[in-house]
């Protein structure tokens, strides 16, 4: 009959008690071994939301300054007889009697703003599919960094902007960078765990809550504190560069790379093609640019209500 391994021990000198510590140490040291994979995809995904949420509060600090400033910027340039600022208002003079606004101040300056926050939308509705697919194609992380630098050209410009076309530049420049914010949402999209996108997705929504809330009260501190013969919104647009240089520094020593490379497209064009049903008003309307993920929708909110219950 085989000795088990203590009596082998034992009949060389070792004490039985030592020899059972040390095994039952080592069982519970394998038995650990499992959980290190999901504790550390935990807290790579909790520095992920962490992140994500930071650079993106950040972001919308910068963002909206200028939202309480936008009437009185318009009617600073009205009074500055611009060419492009005459056009434009012009062309919503027309469209007010066409639909029957009536002819006062009040009415023309939301009208003309909303002109000018479309324009700023309908780049943004544009450039973020792209700026997603080309993500899927290079990455997370070089988009985020591109889009940011977009940002801070645009706020740039709106710091030294003292005539409309430069300021419009600046509108056009800013709406076509704003695809970090859809990039915050791919990145978190990318998380393996569930119960973490679902808390990521819920962080995002938190930092829009805080900027929305935060950014314009300090855009409009800072105008009524602008000193006499300075130009009201010189300081917010100061922030807001200094906001998004802020941003960009933190992106670039905190968020890793979210995508790996063995889930990339091959090419950015095929990531192109696969975003035209997201740009086609046509397809939108019948939802067929939905309709493929379907299944994974179904899937997707199932998790979410079953990581729901066990809270």
């Amino acid at each position: 009959m085989t000795p088990s391994p203590v009596a082998k021990a034992t009949q060389t000198g070792y004490p039985k008690k030592a020899i059972l510590g040390k095994m039952a140490l080592g069982a519970g040291q394998e038995s650990s071994r499992p959980l290190e994979g999901p504790l550390k995809a935990k807290e790579a995904s909790g520095r992920v939301i962490t992140t994500v949420f930071i650079a993106l509060l950040i972001d919308l600090l910068g963002f909206t300054l200028i939202l309480p400033l936008l009437p009185s910027i318009l009617d600073h340039y009205s009074k500055n007889d611009d060419g492009l600022y005459l056009t434009l208002q012009h062309g919503v003079d027309r469209f007010a009697a066409v639909v029957g606004v009536p002819p006062e101040r009040k009415y023309n300056n939301v009208l003309f703003g909303g002109l000018i926050g479309s324009i700023f939308s309908v780049l943004q509705f544009f450039a973020s599919p792209l700026t997603g697919a080309a993500s899927d194609c290079f990455g997370r992380r070089p988009l985020m960094l591109l889009t940011v630098m977009g940002l801070i050209a645009s706020y740039s410009l709106w710091a030294v902007s003292r005539s409309f076309e430069l300021f419009l530049l600046s509108r056009v420049v800013g709406g076509i960078s704003k695809g970090n914010v859809s990039l915050s949402t791919a990145i978190i999209a990318d998380l393996a765990c569930p119960k973490a996108r679902n808390k990521g997705m819920a962080m995002i929504g938190v930092a829009f809550s805080l900027g929305f809330t935060l950014g314009p009260m300090l855009g409009a501190y800072l105008a009524m504190e602008a000193e006499k013969g300075e130009i009201f919104y010189l300081w917010s647009a100061l922030f807001a560069v200094m906001f998004s240089i802020t941003d960009l520094a933190f992106i670039f020593f905190f968020l890793p790379e979210t995508l790996p490379k063995e889930k990339r497209v091959s090419s950015v064009i095929s990531g192109f093609q696969s975003v035209t049903s997201l740009l086609s008003p046509w397809a939108l309307f019948q939802f067929s640019a939905i309709s493929g993920s379907l299944v994974w929708s179904i899937s997707f909110i199932s998790s979410c209500s079953l990581v729901w219950n066990t809270l």
